[in-house]
């Protein structure tokens, strides 16, 4: 998901010191790769430092260092030849290199691998609401609380698109007598539990999710469900594919929902454009070499195969060295 993050005092001074040797060189040695990921102690900086290990072990004489980072300024610095490598959703990769984001750029990069399980959009509603589906709010201008994350997060943009598809615009929300509400999970479920909200509402998250099974310790909720049409057409917008969802996800957590479908999200690994194919290669080979141990970082990282990895990454190109990798174990064709 996009995130902003201030920088410690140290990632400052790395990337002054990387401006200067790229103005003087023009490229960053290939010997020492530095990976930008998310924010530090949160998953995407585990999975990176992780990663980071495994390199090192399989590539002697490399160093890699791991910086905080997060969304745009991740595929920013990709483009600027100030990160390797990049832990990128595939969805903000896909909008970063076809140039449809908020910034309306277009970035140079390439892609490497899908390293977790999909993500999907889910709509936690209290069963005490009486909504069933999404038709259901518009047909009673019910004054729905929904609350999301942050308005500058991925998530949130694909929330927002799946409530326009269903023609739920904030304006019409806030006429019924409901609201928006852009805060984190951990304080949108706590006001859920507190009646200050009637959904939490996220475009991608893995399922079942820990905050919804606290959530249903409490209350009983449902997910509200999603057609393959609007599904299509978020995706579409973001690049992506649709997964569906199964029935009775949270069944044993006091929460219930029949199939659906919902753009998958998944995190990927992106390289600048000019690291040497051999290099790439040699990074993907890593990891692949490495999947046992990478499962154990986090449950979700149980979805990366290589076999498998070079799909669903979003609309960039992959790197000619992972796409070497790739062919040469008879995973691509």
């Amino acid at each position: 998901m996009i995130t902003t993050h201030k920088f410690s005092a140290v990632a400052r001074r790395w990337l002054s010191t990387a401006v200067v040797a790229l103005a003087t060189t023009g490229t960053a040695l290939a010997d020492n790769i530095t990976i930008t990921a998310g924010s530090p102690g949160g998953g995407y900086f585990k999975a990176a430092a992780a990663y980071a290990e495994y390199i090192k072990k399989d590539i002697p004489g490399t160093s890699v260092t791991v910086i905080p980072g997060g969304g745009w300024a991740n595929v920013e610095r990709l483009d600027a030849n100030l990160a390797d490598i990049a832990v990128l959703e595939n969805a903000l990769a896909s909008m970063a290199y076809e140039g449809t984001g908020p910034q309306g750029k277009k970035y140079n990069f390439r892609m490497m691998a899908a390293i977790r399980e999909p993500g999907a959009a889910q709509a936690v509603i209290l069963e005490s609401t009486g909504i069933k589906t999404f038709e259901d709010i518009k047909a009673k201008k019910y004054p729905i609380k929904i609350a999301m994350f942050e308005r500058h997060q991925l998530a949130t943009a694909q929330a927002l698109a799946v409530l326009e598809a269903y023609g739920l615009t904030q304006e019409q929300i806030n006429a019924w007598g409901g609201k928006v509400i852009f805060t984190s999970i951990g304080e949108g479920v706590r006001m859920m539990m507190d009646g200050l909200a009637d959904m939490w509402f996220t475009g991608g998250s893995y399922f079942p999710h820990s905050k919804y099974i606290e959530l249903g310790s409490k209350k009983a909720f449902r997910l509200l469900p999603i057609s393959k049409d609007v599904a299509q057409q978020v995706a579409k917008r973001f690049g992506q594919e649709i997964m569906e969802v199964p029935a009775g996800v949270y069944a044993n957590n006091n929460g219930q929902n029949v199939a659906y479908w919902s753009p998958a999200t998944i995190l990927t690994l992106g390289v600048r454009t000019g690291l040497s194919d051999d290099m790439v290669y040699q990074m993907t080979k890593a990891l692949a070499n490495h999947k046992e141990e990478f499962w154990k970082v986090h449950k979700m990282h149980k979805y990366y195969r290589p076999q498998v990895a070079w799909q669903n990454v979003g609309s960039a190109p992959l790197h000619p060295g992972a796409v070497k990798y790739y062919k040469e174990m008879g995973y691509m064709k």
